[in-house]
C-alpha cells in the first residue's frame, strides 16, 4: 500500500529526529541513567517532530527487547509494533480537540489507575492539549502532580501560551524549534535521492522556504510533486504550493522599478488571475524586497536568496537603487498590508500601492544634466549622494526638479507643489499656493535641510504665496 513520504520516513528512535539536537540529546541521557519525568510537555510549530517523539519516547520506556529503558528501541518487538500502528494497549493517543470536556478528563484519570498490560508504563499523549477545556485542565492538576508510578504523561502542542501555567509548571518542558532551511534541504535531498524523485536543488530550496519551517509539510508537497512524473521545477513548486515564484515576484520589482504602468498593472491582474491573493503577492513582494536589501547590503549572499538567477537579477536591479529608496518601499508595504486586510476590495488597493511604489522610485521630473568638469558628474536617478547644483542657473524649473530628485520619495509629494522665485548664492525664494502655504510653513526646517542639501551650501529658505508675488 502507498504510504506518502512524511508517513514512510517518520523517525523511528532519536537519532532519526532532525533539527532538534538538542531535545534529541537530553532525551537520550536522560534514558540512558533512567530519569523518567512523570509528564512531559512539548511544544513548537507544527510538524517539527512533537508527536513523533512523543511515540519514540513511549517506545524507549515500554521496548520489551530490553530491560530497563533504552534510547534505541529495537522496532521488531509487539510493543514497538503496536505502538507504531496505534494500537498499544499501554500507550494511548488522544486527540485532545475532539476530547476536550471534563468528562473525558476525569475518564483518563481513572483509566490512569490501572495496571499496564505487558510493558512497565502506560503512557498517555495528549495531542493538542491546549484544546483541553479549562474545567479539564484544572481535572488533570492533580494527577499530573502525583500520577501512579506507572503512568507517563506526554502533552504535545502548537500553543503553549494556551495551557495552564499549573500545568506547564507540573510538566518538564521541550520546546520544538522550526526547521533551518539547510535542515529541510539536507532531508529532502536525502528522501528524493532513496525514492529516485528528479528535483532542481532551487526547487529543494523553494519547497524549504514555502513550508515555514516544518518538515512534514515540505514531505507532504514534495511527495504531491513527484507525482507530476517530471523534474521537479521552481515554477512547479509554486504552482503546486499555491505560492508565487521567484521569478513573478522579481518581474512585478523589474516593472515597478521600470515605471511601466501597464507593466505593473498586467502583472498585478495576471498574479490575481492565476488564484493569488493580493495579500500573497504584498508578502512576495516584501520577501523580493527584503532580498534587494540583503544583495545591495554584501556579495556573498547566494545562499539567502532563492537561487543563482534570482541573486543575478536582483544584483542588476541593485545597481541602480539606494537603501532609502528600498526601505521607504519596504515601509509602504508594511503600512499597505494593514489597509489590505481591512479593505472590501483588496485587489484596488494593491493596485494602488503597487503604484505608488512605482512612483516613489522615479524622480519627479525626467533627469537632466547638470553643469559639471566631467562627463563622470552626469546624476544617477538613484544615486544617493546629493548634487550640488549651480546657484546662477537660468532655468529654476530645472534646478528645482534636480532639488526635487535628490530629495527622498516620502518627501517629493510636498515638494512638487513649490517653484523657484529667486535664488542667490544664500537664498531661495518658493513660491506655492495659498492651501499649501501652512504645510509648507510647518516644515520649513525639513525643506531648508533638503535645499542645502541638494544645493551643497547653506541657503535660506523663505516661503511666499502666489498672491503675494502677484501684488
Amino acid at each position: 500500500m502507498y504510504q506518502p513520504l512524511h508517513l514512510k520516513y517518520r523517525p523511528k528512535n532519536l537519532q532519526e529526529l532532525v533539527g532538534q539536537d538538542t531535545i534529541k540529546t537530553t532525551l537520550t541521557n536522560a534514558i540512558t541513567s533512567s530519569k523518567i519525568a512523570q509528564a512531559y510537555l512539548f511544544t513548537g510549530p507544527r510538524g517539527t517532530g512533537k508527536t513523533s517523539t512523543a511515540r519514540i519516547l513511549a517506545k524507549s520506556l515500554n521496548c520489551l527487547n530490553s530491560k530497563k529503558p533504552t534510547a534505541t528501541p529495537c522496532g521488531e518487538c509487539s510493543s514497538c509494533k503496536t505502538i507504531d500502528s496505534c494500537s498499544s494497549l499501554d500507550v494511548t493517543e488522544i486527540d485532545a480537540a475532539s476530547h476536550n470536556g471534563v468528562d473525558d478528563a476525569r475518564e483518563l484519570i481513572q483509566h490512569s489507575n490501572f495496571a499496564p498490560a505487558m510493558s512497565p508504563y502506560r503512557i498517555w499523549i495528549l495531542d493538542e492539549c491546549h484544546q483541553l477545556s479549562t474545567s479539564a485542565q484544572n481535572a488533570l492538576l492533580k494527577c499530573l502532580e502525583e500520577p501512579p508510578a506507572h503512568v507517563v504523561f506526554i502533552l504535545c502542542t502548537t500553543e503553549a501560551h494556551k495551557v495552564l501555567p499549573t500545568i506547564i509548571s507540573r510538566c518538564q518542558t521541550f520546546n520544538f524549534r522550526a526547521l533551518s532551511v539547510d535542515a529541510i534541504v539536507g532531508q529532502l535531498h536525502k528522501i528524493s535521492s532513496a525514492e529516485s524523485i528528479e528535483i532542481a536543488s532551487e526547487a529543494m530550496r523553494a519547497i524549504a522556504r514555502t513550508c515555514d519551517g516544518g518538515l512534514r509539510d515540505a514531505l507532504q508537497l514534495l511527495s504531491q510533486l513527484s507525482l507530476l512524473n517530471s523534474e521537479i521545477t521552481l515554477t512547479q513548486v509554486a504552482e503546486v504550493s499555491g505560492s508565487i515564484s521567484e521569478q513573478e515576484s522579481i518581474a512585478l520589482l523589474k516593472a515597478i522599478h521600470s515605471g511601466d504602468t501597464l507593466s505593473v498593472l498586467q502583472s498585478s491582474r495576471t498574479l490575481i488571475d492565476s488564484g493569488k491573493t493580493p495579500k500573497l503577492i504584498l508578502s512576495s513582494l516584501l520577501a523580493a524586497m527584503r532580498d534587494l536589501l540583503i544583495v545591495k547590503s554584501t556579495r556573498h549572499c547566494q545562499n539567502l536568496i532563492a537561487g543563482p538567477v534570482g541573486y543575478s537579477q536582483l544584483r542588476s536591479i541593485a545597481l541602480h537603487l539606494d537603501f532609502e529608496t528600498i526601505d521607504a518601499a519596504c515601509t509602504q508595504l508594511q503600512k499597505s498590508e494593514f489597509q489590505l486586510r481591512t479593505s472590501t476590495n483588496a485587489a484596488t488597493w494593491l493596485e494602488v500601492c503597487l503604484l505608488n511604489l512605482m512612483l516613489s522610485s522615479k524622480p519627479a521630473a525626467p533627469e537632466t544634466r547638470l553643469p559639471a568638469t566631467s562627463q563622470s558628474n552626469q546624476p544617477d536617478k538613484f544615486d544617493k549622494t546629493p548634487q550640488k547644483i549651480e546657484a546662477d542657473s537660468p532655468d529654476f524649473e530645472t534646478t528645482w526638479a534636480q532639488v526635487v530628485a535628490a530629495a527622498k520619495p516620502g518627501n517629493r509629494s510636498l515638494l512638487n507643489r513649490a517653484q523657484i522665485a529667486e535664488l542667490s548664492a544664500d537664498s531661495c525664494v518658493l513660491v506655492v499656493e495659498r492651501k499649501y502655504a501652512n504645510k509648507f510653513q510647518s516644515h520649513l526646517e525639513s525643506v531648508q535641510r533638503i535645499v542645502t542639501k541638494a544645493l551643497g551650501r547653506s541657503v535660506t529658505v523663505t516661503v511666499k504665496q502666489q498672491e503675494e508675488l502677484a501684488a
